[in-house]
């Protein structure tokens, strides 16, 4: 992050040792400094702590004063709903960015993987070996409680906290944003199917950033290519080979929102029973209305995996940027949410990756 240090700080000498500490993370290049004014400038230069750093802690400084390209706090002396007192912001700064996912061992290769291919910096890999940026399980799709217990664990344990504690959360969530279609225009443009309120309702109450996949969940983003070896790897009689030939055959909207797990069956059916295609929801079965009865029956189990969560996503390690590309080529392009100055419109993938760099 951007920490903007105003003159007053620097002016007063008991501040010295949590300037230290501040110190300690531009040192480390975990945080930058940035003096927004002349006499912020000046007061940095003249003050006392600044004689008491070291040569090479003060050049450190003055290089990383004018670069502006990540999220700014400002600190002062009084804490308001913008700015930060120095005690405060040493134990913000001191958090690391939580990448809340919604089951970490299922979800992680799938976003390694878009750091990997998409941060041609490799910033975010490098944070994540620091141990600057982590994941954070978000139990399911209830990230809400892990929010909630977050901020009580915050208010019991943090003196310095003192203001409206979602202040202080350094989270960005992604989410599946479990979509099962889309309509097709007559014209041939896109409309999305409309999320409920609740999905994001807490993120956006509590102002925490969040970004919500596009397609119905992160399977749907296996590439062609994945397919392809299962085409070409399965064994004659086994069932991948027969759904990767009719699934690769579906548009790129059917690929988008056809629950690759589970198929078109009835939930909680024991045994696994397909749907009357009748009994689809309307723009469902819209959306798929040129599949043959025959490829309806044959894909409408799902995938087979014997342990889909766990076994699929590893899969992902084979596919290349170019992939992914492909998969999401059709989609509509993202301005950034957590960088108002920031107009640039990218993909899916991309747009992930300046967002999560942009909060680091």
């Amino acid at each position: 992050m951007i920490v903007t240090i105003k003159a007053e700080i620097f002016n007063n000498l008991s501040n010295h040792s949590d300037l230290n500490d501040l110190m300690h993370f531009f040192r480390k290049g975990k945080h930058r400094i940035h003096l927004k004014k002349k006499e912020d400038f000046d007061a940095f230069e003249n003050s006392k702590w600044t004689e008491t750093i070291s040569r090479s802690d003060r050049d450190t400084l003055r290089e990383s004063i004018s670069r502006i390209d990540k999220k700014e706090i400002i600190v002062s002396e009084k804490s308001n709903d913008i700015e930060f007192n120095l005690k405060e912001a040493v134990s913000y700064l001191e958090q690391n960015l939580k990448i809340i996912i919604e089951h970490e061992e299922y979800e992680k290769p799938f976003i390694l993987k878009i750091f990997q291919e998409f941060d041609t910096s490799s910033e975010l890999i490098n944070s994540l070996q620091k141990g600057w940026l982590e994941f954070y399980n978000g139990a399911g799709s209830n990230s809400e409680s892990v929010l909630r217990t977050r901020i009580t664990r915050n208010i019991t344990t943090n003196q310095n906290f003192n203001d409206p504690l979602n202040k202080y959360l350094r989270f960005y969530e992604i989410k599946d944003s479990d979509r099962e279609y889309c309509t097709i225009n007559a014209d041939g443009t896109i409309t999305e199917q409309k999320l409920p309120e609740s999905k994001t309702k807490f993120l956006t109450d509590n102002k925490v950033p969040f970004h919500i996949l596009y397609k119905r969940e992160k399977e749907n983003y296996i590439p062609d290519c994945i397919f392809n070896i299962f085409l070409q790897t399965a064994k004659r009689n086994d069932s991948k080979k027969e759904f990767s030939k009719i699934y690769l055959s579906l548009t790129c909207h059917q690929k988008d929102f056809f629950d690759l797990e589970k198929g078109f069956i009835k939930p909680k059916s024991n045994p696994r029973q397909l749907k009357e295609r009748n009994n689809l929801k309307d723009d469902v079965k819209e959306l798929y209305k040129d599949l043959t009865e025959q490829n309806y029956k044959r894909i409408g189990f799902g995938l087979p995996f014997s342990n889909f969560k766990s076994e699929l996503p590893k899969y992902f390690e084979y596919a290349k940027r170019v992939d992914f590309e492909k998969r999401i080529q059709h989609q509509p392009k993202l301005k950034s949410k957590v960088n108002p100055n920031d107009n640039t419109e990218r993909n899916e993938f991309e747009h992930i990756v300046h967002e999560i760099k942009y909060l680091l």
